[in-house]
């Protein structure tokens, strides 16, 4: 069955089939048909074929595990979606890890959306102080942002991604997996999209899905690539999340839609400042409207960014939209609340 993206969104306006895209993604790779590397991380387009992973620990979650046919003694199943990303199933998967007798030397490869290589992934980072790592996204989402660069994390107390490691993982990409994706997940990865396409002009103008893509990718991998732990220009791929990671707990709502209502709130922000332009804000917003749900704001649910990562100082980081990118800044968290309340 033909995937369906947003057909009201200008990177996705006619149904594509798994396989098609793939060809084309893998046309894009003019060099290499089949990967791209950047300074030993490899991002490879191919087909996924579990019996290519038979010497490796494969963990994947049950809807796939079921779709695919993921199964086997190598195979550690989790369920779908944020609720994995505990300690407690952490401490699971690394008890699994020890009880196959996986040893440094080894070789572990999450298939899923961000959800599973979050988890996955920082289990394997921390289980013999760090093993071999390859993540299989299967989700829009995750094969333009969560599967690229290296991030691991888990949840705590309410609080998203507060625990985490940096990997230096490999990604193989099998864009075959759309074709199976539910229309809410095909959604949410749009989130993300528009936040690369507010950052680049160039992803903005993609002719099609796959392009975007690769796009998407490689501008995360050069960002990177550049600031592998996040402490300067990596910063600009948070715009949105700030108020986005607050939604998506508080409301139980699939990232990228938390990200896109995240990118509505915070160029509202970016507006109020003068930080951009009210036609470039409307712009964006009137897209954000037109195609996701709006989640409501309350200062009982602002009162969670004061746990954010990104905060100095006592104050709330942001990455906010201009015409030409973004920037950082540091609010009082009093102040956000009177301008989005």
């Amino acid at each position: 069955m033909p995937v369906v993206c947003n057909e009201k969104t200008q990177y996705c306006r006619k149904a594509l089939s798994g396989s098609s895209i793939r060809q084309k993604t893998c046309r894009y790779l003019k060099s290499n048909p089949n990967a791209h590397a950047h300074k030993g991380k490899m991002i490879t387009y191919k087909k996924f074929q579990l019996n290519s992973y038979a010497d490796a620990l494969v963990v994947t979650d049950e809807r796939l595990a079921k779709l695919y046919d993921i199964t086997g003694n190598n195979v550690f199943v989790l369920p779908c979606g944020e609720s994995a990303k505990s300690f407690a199933f952490v401490e699971q998967i690394c008890r699994w890890f020890l009880y196959k007798g996986l040893q440094r030397d080894g070789h572990v490869v999450a298939v899923g959306g961000g959800s599973v290589g979050d988890v996955v992934g920082f289990a394997a980072s921390i289980y013999m102080r760090g093993v071999r790592l390859t993540i299989v996204p299967t989700t829009l989402l995750a094969m333009v942002d969560s599967a690229i660069g290296g991030k691991t994390a888990i949840d705590l107390v309410g609080v998203k991604n507060v625990v985490g490691s940096f990997v230096h993982d490999d990604t193989v990409v099998d864009v075959g997996f759309l074709a199976t994706l539910p229309p809410e997940q095909l959604t949410s990865g749009m989130g993300e999209i528009i936040k690369y396409r507010m950052l680049s002009e160039r992803i903005d103008n993609a002719a099609d899905l796959a392009e975007t893509i690769r796009l998407c990718a490689e501008f995360k991998q050069r960002l990177c690539e550049e600031d592998f732990y996040d402490r300067g220009v990596r910063h600009l791929l948070n715009m949105g999340h700030t108020v986005g990671h607050v939604l998506e707990l508080a409301y139980e709502i699939p990232h990228g839609i938390a990200v896109a209502n995240g990118l509505y709130y915070e160029t509202e922000l970016a507006k109020r400042l003068h930080i951009c332009t009210y036609e470039y804000a409307d712009k964006w917003q009137t897209e954000i409207k037109r195609h996701f749900k709006l989640y409501a704001l309350t200062a009982e649910l602002l009162d969670k960014m004061k746990y954010d990562k990104k905060n100095v100082g006592g104050k709330v980081g942001f990455v906010l939209p201009t015409e030409h990118g973004a920037e950082t800044t540091t609010l009082e968290l009093q102040t956000v609340v009177d301008l989005l309340c």
